[in-house]
């Protein structure tokens, strides 16, 4: 009788060796595929590394991204970018210099000013010591005078009950000051 389909090749009886002289079960016997066919499954290598598993999720298992409550697929979380995090750091060492730069060494925030107590014993002892003027009863000084170099302000003694101006010229900003002659 012949097959419509073509010459039927010799059918090889389970166990039996196989092309390439393995017989079935052997260890290296090459694997048979028989997935597809009812109550078989598809053979996994024992030395399979591991790692993630390719191919449809098993029972159980839902599909990556799909929310199984809603039914919807879920977008996957979008990678934020560094630049805030870049930003606020830089805005920081902004300030933080700021602040150093501006209240260290006297800076710029920081304002020197005399202590218009010292000044007035400086213009006393200036007076009684430089000029020979005794019988100094007070002398009086705005407060608050900043030490500028070239900045000027007048200070008023009072000696034997006559009121006398006498200037201040500030020298440099450490504080070297020159009395003037009391007018």
């Amino acid at each position: 009788m012949s097959n419509p389909y073509g010459p039927q090749w010799p059918q090889q009886s389970p166990g039996g060796p196989k092309r390439g002289g393995y017989p079935s079960g052997q260890p290296g016997a090459p694997a048979q595929q028989g997935w597809g066919h009812a109550g078989l499954t598809r053979p996994v290598p024992a030395n399979r590394p591991p790692g993630p598993s390719y191919g449809p999720p098993q029972v159980g298992q839902p599909w990556p991204g799909h929310d199984t409550e809603t039914g919807f697929t879920v977008p996957p979380p979008q990678k934020r970018s560094p630049w805030p995090w870049i930003l606020c750091v830089a805005g920081a060492l902004v300030v933080v210099v700021l602040l150093v730069t501006g209240f260290v060494a006297p800076g710029f925030f920081v304002r020197t000013t005399f202590d218009a107590q010292a000044v007035q014993q400086g213009v006393r002892q200036t007076f009684e010591g430089a000029y020979g003027i005794s019988g100094v009863e007070s002398v009086t000084c705005p407060s608050g005078q900043r030490v500028e170099p070239g900045a000027t302000f007048d200070c008023e003694a009072t000696v034997a009950g006559s009121t006398l101006t006498v200037t201040i010229t500030v020298k440099d900003r450490d504080g070297t000051y020159e009395v003037g002659h009391p007018r």
